[in-house]
């Protein structure tokens, strides 16, 4: 029996319809204004009257915005208005060695970051105007602070910034100061986790109720979900987004997938699985079919939830430059990630990839909190669940790389 609270077919279908309807008009909207003024679009675009027409426009990747900025320093020639119009500049982490984009935001396309937190990824997390929410970033140039912080102000909830403290620090705030939502990467939750467990800190005795998590897919990988949810004794939920696109989806309370915030976006699958973004209320800094780089696996299927919006399942599988090849077979971080996290004693770890002799050659580096852990169990764990072989190496304690931001997991030898 269907549930009442699940959509039918016809009542999805007619969805989908609305929706359609809703990005059509605020492309057609957009574009037009674009053509006006913006020197970047205006050789690719013409204008947009209907699906055909916009299926008919070039993909767009990152390579061409980096070239552009790199030509026409320090913003590049997709601007809609002049420069004094803009009232936020941030910029790409450049965290796989990538040169960082420089993105604007006006006074409306900001208004729009902050919106769709506050309408969409929170209210899917369960977090409300009585919450108490901690930030644990440095509030660097890196757009997900600024956004997070900003749509948690628009929700009226109280917004606690973690910047300029010690991992130490952020931990006896988050209890001293009663905060009930930690944001954070994934990895850092579980860096946070450890650094309470080494000073004698119950953080699962605290008040964190929700996580919400953005920068890496681990909110979304159950092992590592589970590890996060253990530690706080809170639900773990995904965000994904991107400083160049904006935030793009949320998890919600199947925690099975991210739905797409497709009244905001209009997105594509591409046949080798790649999402393709539109933003529709970014118009000053835009982005038409965008290669994100991101594999995924899309699904109409109707969600318990109740959102119309398409549903990547399993979350974001990797990024078309993170996969590597083991003896034949396609690897992302992310299913290593799965496995290394069911191992509670390995505390951080990084991928190592050579090429020796025409082969690809991988190593598993990992930190343990048990100075007695060997890498054999670990080792079979991957080889079962991959098909593989890694081989795993246990470093000394404070060897491998931290960070707030986005881990680096592959690391390449050349």
């Amino acid at each position: 029996m269907r549930s009442r609270t699940e959509p039918s077919a016809t009542d999805a279908a007619q969805r989908v319809d609305e929706l359609r309807a809703i990005q059509l008009a605020k492309l057609r909207a957009g574009v037009t204004q674009v053509l006006a003024t913006n020197a970047f679009w205006r050789s690719r675009l013409h204008s947009v009257t209907g699906w055909d027409d916009f299926e008919r426009l070039p993909l767009t990747s990152k390579v061409e915005l980096v070239t552009d900025q790199a030509s026409h320093p320090p913003f590049g020639t997709n601007l809609t208005h002049p420069v004094d119009r803009y009232v936020r500049l941030h910029q790409t982490s450049g965290s796989s060695g990538d040169v960082p984009l420089r993105w604007l935001d006006t006074e409306e396309s900001w208004e729009w970051w902050e919106r769709i937190w506050a309408e969409h990824v929170y209210p899917a997390a369960g977090v409300t105007a009585e919450d108490r929410v901690f930030f644990a970033f440095s509030f660097g140039p890196f757009i997900g602070f600024w956004s997070a912080f900003g749509g948690a102000q628009r929700l009226g909830a109280m917004c606690i910034s973690g910047g300029a403290m010690t991992s130490e620090q952020r931990v006896r705030n988050l209890l001293d100061l009663g905060a009930t939502v930690l944001l954070s990467t994934p990895t850092y939750a579980l860096r946070l986790a450890a650094v309470a467990e080494q000073i004698r800190v119950n953080l699962s005795a605290g008040s964190v109720r929700r996580t919400v998590h953005a920068g890496e897919p681990g909110a979304s990988i159950p092992a590592t979900r589970a590890a996060i949810e253990a530690a706080y004794s809170a639900e773990a939920f995904d965000h994904t987004g991107m400083t160049e696109l904006g935030p793009t989806g949320f998890s919600c309370s199947a925690r099975d997938g991210v739905h797409l915030v497709e009244s905001e976006f209009i997105f594509e699958v591409a046949d080798d699985g790649e999402l393709i973004a539109t933003n529709l209320g970014r118009w000053g800094m835009p982005l038409i079919r965008y290669r994100t780089g991101d594999r995924v696996t899309a699904s109409r299927e109707p969600c318990p939830c109740g959102s119309p919006f398409i549903k990547i399942r399993g979350g974001i599988q990797g990024r078309v430059d993170d996969m590597f090849t083991v003896r034949g077979v396609n690897l992302y971080p992310s299913q290593v990630e799965d496995i290394v996290r069911r191992h509670p004693e390995v505390t951080e770890f990084v991928i190592e990839h050579r090429r020796e002799r025409e082969m690809d050659e991988v190593t598993l580096l990992v930190e343990t909190a048990d100075h007695g852990f060997t890498a054999d169990r670990l080792e079979a764990d991957l080889r079962q669940a991959l098909g593989v072989r890694l081989g795993c190496r246990v470093v000394a304690g404070g060897t491998l790389p931290r960070s707030e931001l986005k881990s680096r997991r592959i690391v390449r030898i050349t």
